[in-house]
């Protein structure tokens, strides 16, 4: 587990970290060890005497301390992530980097199997599927767990009769936050019917990780039979063989397929993967889905998943002019023509659109939405934000970032098959009318 390199121990001043790390200051020899504590820019004064007693634990013992500071208040506004998430984050950005400067090649972390129980159940409360329920493994590199299989009431007995000192995080008592209010309030609950629930839940977690691991060596000729290519940071699977399998065989391949790109399956909904899947069966030879930390691609015969953050991937604006412009990495063409009008009913098409051309202020380009757009929707007087809209109309979270926008050099004038703005509406005085058409390529 433990490997024959360097290892950084995550240390951040609590009892589970600090047995931690005197369990393996007695077994791996010091000059081996290097302990890494994050401040997560959220306790103040608190944090600060966490690293001042992390670090004189270091000194004591001999074993050097790497501090790290972050923003995680900040992080958690910007990414729109809870503090939680946000926090796991930047603690893993942190010790991976440490280990990289300091030659590691394992970083190991106090969890114990309260924390694995823990994990299970909000999984669970989230509608994970098996990976999910798994909770933490002992193993998953660079990361090891030397704690996972002791309790945390053994982790306190040893602390207590080795005389260990140990720091007391408050904010581990504050049931906002998830984890705490599955430790403190559910778990009890769960013990009224079962005093052992916490051994009962762990081993179901066994079981299904014994499960998962038959499943994959079951599913590995079916794999062998898709995939085409399996680079470093990209899968690709053969669209015609993935077609004729049993839909729940299908799904395993997606998710596998999603996991070798992104290394994990943090952040992946059942409703990503049947996405997934319609865009594999789609009859077009071309289109693209973006997905969190991936993007997948059609390129006729095959589904090409690659990595990258659907936030960090900015679509350029695009000049749009009269006739068929063609988009195809949002896989559209959009067609814009001036037209005369004599007062008939604008189209009933969620994919064309026409505005008073008098009101359109060319030039006009085509972007995808940007932070803190605005703009009037259709019969409405009041500017409303754009992710309001979205979420009103029922757009996919997934799909929102590259939703195709018409803008002229006043702003929106089109959310292409949601709604045009209140501004360029046809009215009875309209005389030429700017018809906007979006079809799939």
């Amino acid at each position: 587990m433990l490997g024959d390199g360097k290892v950084i121990v995550a240390v951040s001043g609590g009892v589970d970290s600090v047995v931690l790390l005197d369990i393996l200051r007695r077994i791996v020899p010091s000059n081996r060890l290097v302990i890494g504590h994050l401040d997560h820019g959220i306790r103040g004064e608190a944090a600060r005497a966490d690293a001042e007693f992390v670090v004189e634990l270091g000194r004591k013992l001999g074993i050097p301390v790497i501090r790290g500071e972050a923003d995680v208040p900040g992080l958690s506004r910007r990414a729109g992530l809870s503090l939680e998430e946000a926090g796991r984050r930047a603690r893993r950005e942190f010790l991976e980097e440490t280990a990289r400067v300091q030659g590691a090649d394992r970083i190991a972390l106090g969890h114990t199997r309260d924390d694995l129980v823990e994990t299970v159940l909000f999984n669970l409360a989230r509608g994970a599927g098996p990976t999910g329920l798994v909770g933490i493994r002992p193993v998953s590199l660079p990361y090891v767990r030397p704690l996972i299989e002791v309790t945390r009431e053994e982790v306190l007995g040893y602390a207590r009769s080795a005389g260990l000192s140990w720091r007391e995080d408050e904010t581990n008592a504050d049931v906002r936050f998830s984890r705490n209010l599955i430790r403190h309030r559910v778990i009890p609950l769960l013990e009224e019917l079962n005093p052992r629930a916490r051994e009962a839940i762990a081993r179901a977690a066994a079981l299904i990780a014994a499960e998962g691991a038959a499943l994959g060596l079951l599913l590995n000729p079916v794999w062998e039979e898709v995939l085409v290519e399996n680079g470093d940071t990209t899968v690709t699977l053969d669209r015609g063989r993935l077609a004729t399998l049993d839909p729940a065989v299908q799904g395993l391949v997606l998710r596998r397929a999603l996991n070798r790109v992104r290394g994990s399956l943090t952040r992946i909904e059942k409703g990503h993967i049947d996405s997934l899947a319609r865009l594999a069966s789609s009859p077009r030879a071309h289109a693209a889905l973006y997905l969190p930390g991936c993007h997948a691609r059609l390129d006729r015969n095959t589904i090409v998943i690659s990595t990258g953050d659907e936030h960090g991937r900015e679509f350029a604006p695009l000049r749009l002019e009269l006739g068929r412009n063609e988009i195809p990495e949002l896989g559209i063409a959009i067609t814009l023509e001036l037209r005369d009008w004599q007062g008939q009913p604008p189209p009933d098409d969620p994919a064309v659109e026409a505005a008073d051309a008098a009101a359109v202020e060319f030039p006009l380009e085509l972007r995808t939405r940007r932070p803190g757009d605005r703009f009037a929707p259709l019969g409405m007087k009041e500017m409303k934000k754009l992710k309001e809209l979205l979420i009103d109309a029922k757009v996919p979270f997934y799909a929102r970032d590259r939703l195709p926008i018409v803008c002229d050099r006043a702003g929106i004038i089109w959310v292409v098959g949601v709604r045009l703005a209140e501004r360029v509406k046809l009215t009875p005085g309209t005389k030429r009318a700017l018809i906007m058409h979006a079809e799939e390529i």
